[in-house]
């Protein structure tokens, strides 16, 4: 954290997927290991969570592989839409890209590998009593996150 005298309170994990449109697939050829996946076109985003690097693991193998991007944006929804349009590949939450999944304008990449996660906290500026109201709402949050489905995207 920026201000060290801040405290944070862990909210969730956002699952990440890493996608492409068919069309690019159809072109450029489906990836079928992490590190296939420097012989591909990268779209960076906002929810790239390391800019240079995705993490992945599997079977207790850990995968960090240096990705340049070949179209960056700082929108998670232009790196979807350029991922729809064919430009590359991106990583993003499945949740914010659960439409395109669901309608087949994206396809997921390498399901059998997990990302590293997108972390969300709450923040809580030293000094100040939190109030009570806003430490309930982060307690519905996180119970709220606990509840969704681990496999979340599809």
């Amino acid at each position: 954290m920026p201000d060290s005298t801040a405290t944070a309170k862990l909210i969730a994990m956002i699952p990440r997927v890493v996608v492409a449109s068919p069309g690019y697939l159809a072109r450029r050829g489906m990836p079928e290991t992490p590190e296939d996946l420097v012989r591909h076109r990268i779209v960076g985003g906002s929810a790239a969570a390391v800019p240079t690097a995705w993490r992945f693991e599997r079977d207790g193998r850990d995968a960090a592989i240096k990705l340049e991007p070949h179209f960056s944006t700082d929108e998670n929804e232009g790196a979807i839409a350029a991922a729809v349009a064919g430009f590359g590949i991106t990583s993003t939450s499945g949740w914010a890209c659960r439409r395109e999944l669901e309608d087949g304008s994206l396809v997921r990449l390498l399901p059998a590998w997990t990302l590293a996660g997108i972390p969300v906290h709450a923040y809580f500026p030293m000094g100040r009593a939190t109030r009570a109201a806003a430490r309930a709402a982060i307690d519905h949050l996180v119970a709220a996150f606990e509840r969704m489905p681990s496999d979340m995207p599809p």
